[in-house]
């Protein structure tokens, strides 16, 4: 545990450094598929780049937040989506809210993507629900554990089947003239970006909020909810929780604890607001992410 919390010490530190694939966990390779734990250490706050897309990959990521370009598509990146790439994508990357990301980066044959994501909407953002979250986290798990190439094959095909249902999900508002969408599009990016910087911004009342972005209360509930199709509310709430379930997994065992720290007003009240994203308690959900059986 020592020499892993000095290698994110060091990898952070390091300017030099920009990305490690693999660097904190073994890399899973089964089934023609190959998935890499990336922690991006990149500390600048505008767009560096462009680089160049090799493979078709589907990117989950588990905490921080970024902003990505690809094919000219811009996007903030947190714990609540993804996004996908295709071979000669060009792609930049800005870390708006620091360094430190963590993603799951997984590359799959043409083939295999064109089976789940081609004729879908060109979009490349992925929304992901509570419970393909959770799946995604197990399926780390189960590599940590030892679980057999049938096991994990089984289960990255699962994941894959639950992403591709969200694939093109995003939702814009579409009635909006384009300036207007423009800078309604904006205004969600920037309220993203905020509360991805950490468990403070997450405590804030919506009035806090909506002062940190720079607009009234009503105005930002009513333009998040036009812009995503879901309630602040309602997206807040998936970001404590995969707080939650990414303390779980690198080994919070307290859920008192967990309770206070992402505002929750009660052990009571983070077990049902886990069950209602998840499907699952965090009983439950401290079993699926144990690194031993």
């Amino acid at each position: 545990m020592d020499r892993e919390v000095r290698g994110v010490d060091e990898l952070l530190r390091s300017e030099a450094v920009r990305e490690r694939r693999g660097a904190l966990r073994r890399r899973i390779e089964t089934a023609g598929i190959t998935v890499h734990d990336i922690l991006r250490c990149e500390d600048r706050t505008v767009f560096v780049g462009p680089g160049y897309e090799e493979r078709h990959t589907v990117v989950l990521t588990r905490s921080g937040g970024y902003l990505r370009r690809i094919a000219g598509e811009e996007f903030f990146v947190d714990p609540t989506g993804g996004y996908l790439t295709r071979p000669g994508d060009e792609h930049h990357v800005a870390h708006s809210v620091g360094p430190g990301d963590r993603s799951t980066e997984i590359l799959i044959g043409e083939q295999l993507f064109a089976d789940r994501f081609d004729g879908r909407p060109s979009d490349r953002r992925l929304s992901v629900t509570g419970t393909t979250d959770l799946h995604h986290r197990a399926l780390l798990a189960a590599a940590r554990r030892g679980a057999d190439p049938f096991e994990l094959a089984e289960r990255l095909h699962r994941l894959l089947d639950l992403v591709a249902t969200s694939a093109g999900h995003w939702r814009t508002d579409t009635t909006a003239r384009p300036s207007t969408a423009r800078v309604h599009g904006d205004l969600v990016r920037d309220t993203c970006a905020a509360l991805a910087t950490g468990i403070p911004a997450l405590r804030l009342s919506l009035e806090e909020l909506a002062r940190v972005v720079g607009v009234s209360p009503h105005h930002l509930s009513r333009v998040f909810r036009s812009v995503t199709g879901a309630t602040l509310t309602r997206y807040r709430n998936e970001l404590r929780v995969r707080g939650v379930l990414h303390a779980i997994e690198e080994g919070e065992g307290s859920l008192r604890t967990l309770s206070y720290a992402y505002g929750f007003a009660d052990q009571a009240h983070l077990t049902r607001t886990c069950r209602s994203h998840t499907g699952q308690v965090p009983s439950a959900v401290r079993s699926l992410l144990a690194d031993r059986a």
